[in-house]
């Protein structure tokens, strides 16, 4: 016991140490992520390939079919699999649990763009993505106008859109509801058909001149000049002047073979807050980033943009996951105070003595808050799983206070031994013993941080959380607790009433076990007999 006999020899040096985990460990504890689960990567990777106007018989076999012949060579996929529709394809591949998702996702790209080559000209560049839990939308903010639809779409995606991706944390921002503006350009057929063109001939004719191109460049003696030439139309009026053709001379202008108008595009996402039209922005946060820090910087974005919005235009924050956080985990948080406190009375009722009962209370939050330390090196997130086992750690480490504490009162009570050698011998005399049982308790808790599968992802957290908590226990019990009883723990031959009306309980339950045991003694056959009965029906139950 050789750590404990320096921390009763040096009290000052055990006490600073114990004050530096505690205020590390709330340093850790300020700094860590608050989310509502761990951050778990899922090792599924998605390919999305669009081809505008192509049925689903023509994406499966031109589009979905070679990328898949490509993709089901690549080591690890687990699983694979494809839905083909009008105008895109998406494949989904799943790996082993046990693959590296980053690499996963470059053999998925190398074996795309391999592929790329036997796609259809006029499909676009196939995205591939991997499947991030923590992507969506953390809160949903709806912008409502009671004027213009376009004027509120420009709004939302120009200045909110934009302001948004300024909070720290924020990943990124998409809108739902949302359509762009939109120039369509109708033709006439049976005019198209007078002047001998046709929709190619419109469609070539505004890529050629509705465009701006790199023109060269402008060398001169003592510099170089880069050229540019605008030529994209910035108003409508300006694209119906736009000259398609010409015949004996005269000019055939975009007006005379077709109609343009002005709007958005069409429909294919709505959103509505509070039955008026909206345009929603879901927020996403940053990998690892703090959710709620996030949605509260987010929120007072919201609330300082109100008095600068333009007339008519109204923005509110409709959904946000953080609340739940906040109060699950303020209900956890309250859980481990309630815990904490039931312990420090069963205690003060067992061993009937204040100064013991706040000694052996040091041990809970000096395990817990050294614990956050460690789960703040490992990259832990405050959430359910971690809380969970916090929760249960209350009860575990103050077993190890517990014994210790208890041996330690022995000696002074019943051995009439001094502070100093009575915390010296009693806690050698149970140090092997409690090591002994700590360690067979880590060893329940540790592999769970190694069970496989997506449940086993989420768990790991938990385990070691648990483990750790024990580990810093330990050290506790051998340490902080001899220490302080050392200096606080008195011998007092004169208990008071409500000492000896519990004491007198207690010998009475002490008396009915002794007979209890010495009955069980004299049956051993039958008590193992029983116990076997026990187990076997409790394997059938």
């Amino acid at each position: 016991m050789v750590l404990s006999n320096i921390a009763i020899r040096r009290p000052v040096t055990t006490i600073l140490f114990t004050a530096a985990v505690i205020i590390f460990g709330l340093f850790s504890l300020q700094r860590m992520g608050v989310d509502l689960y761990p951050e778990v990567d899922v090792p599924v990777v998605t390919v999305t390939t669009s081809l505008p106007g192509a049925d689903a018989e023509i994406i499966d076999s031109d589009v979905t079919e070679p990328l898949e012949d490509r993709i089901s060579v690549i080591e690890g996929v687990d699983t694979l699999r494809s839905e083909s529709r009008e105008g895109r394809s998406r494949i989904t591949v799943e790996f082993v649990l046990t693959k590296d998702i980053d690499v996963g996702a470059q053999e998925v790209r190398d074996a795309v763009n391999l592929a790329q080559r036997e796609l259809p000209l006029d499909a676009e560049p196939p995205i591939v993505q991997k499947v991030d839990l923590d992507a969506s939308a953390i809160m949903w903010i709806a912008a409502t106008t009671t004027g213009d639809y376009r004027r509120l779409a420009n709004y939302a995606d120009q200045v909110v859109r934009e302001r948004i991706q300024t909070v720290p944390g924020v990943g990124g921002v998409q809108l739902g509801g949302f359509r762009e503006r939109q120039i369509r350009v109708w033709l006439e057929p049976a005019t198209l058909e007078a002047h001998g063109l046709t929709a190619v001939d419109v469609g070539n004719a505004i890529r050629a001149k509705h465009a701006e191109r790199p023109g060269g460049r402008l060398e001169q003696p003592d510099r170089e000049l880069v050229i540019k030439v605008k030529g994209e139309y910035e108003t409508v009026d300006e694209l119906r002047r736009l000259v398609v053709s010409s015949s004996d001379g005269a000019l055939i202008r975009l007006e005379d073979i077709a109609t343009i108008t002005d709007g958005s595009e069409d429909f294919r996402s709505f959103s509505r807050s509070n039955g008026i039209p909206a345009v929603s922005l879901g927020v996403r946060k940053q990998s690892g980033a703090n959710t709620v820090a996030v949605a509260n910087g987010v929120r007072q974005l919201v609330e300082d943009m109100q008095d600068e919005l333009p007339d008519g235009i109204s923005l509110r924050v409709n959904s946000d996951n953080s609340r739940f956080i906040v109060v699950a985990m303020r209900d956890v948080i309250g859980d481990l105070i309630l815990g904490a406190l039931l312990t420090g009375v069963v205690l003060l009722l067992f061993l009937r003595n204040f100064r013991l009962t706040l000694i052996s209370m040091v041990a809970v939050p000096t395990s817990l808050i050294g614990c956050f330390i460690a789960m703040y090196f490992l990259d832990f997130t405050i959430n359910n799983i971690t809380m969970l086992a916090m929760s249960l750690a209350i009860g575990i480490v103050i077993d190890d206070t517990i014994v210790v504490l208890e041996n330690i009162f022995r000696h002074v009570e019943s051995l009439g031994e001094n502070a100093m050698d009575a915390a010296r011998n009693g806690t050698g005399e149970v140090g092997l013993a409690v090591l002994a049982a700590s360690s067979a308790v880590a060893c329940v808790f540790l592999p769970v941080a190694f069970m496989e599968g997506v449940i086993g992802r989420f768990f790991f957290q938990f385990g070691l959380s648990v483990a750790i908590a024990i580990a810093i226990s330990v050290t506790v019990a051998f340490t902080v607790i001899p220490m302080l009883c050392s200096r606080l723990v008195k011998h007092n031959p004169n208990h008071g009433v409500v000492f000896r009306f519990f004491e007198r309980g207690f010998a009475r339950i002490e008396k009915t076990y002794g007979r209890c045991l010495g009955a069980a003694l004299k049956r051993r056959w039958a008590v193992i007999g029983l116990a076997a009965v026990v187990f076997v029906a409790g394997l059938f139950v």
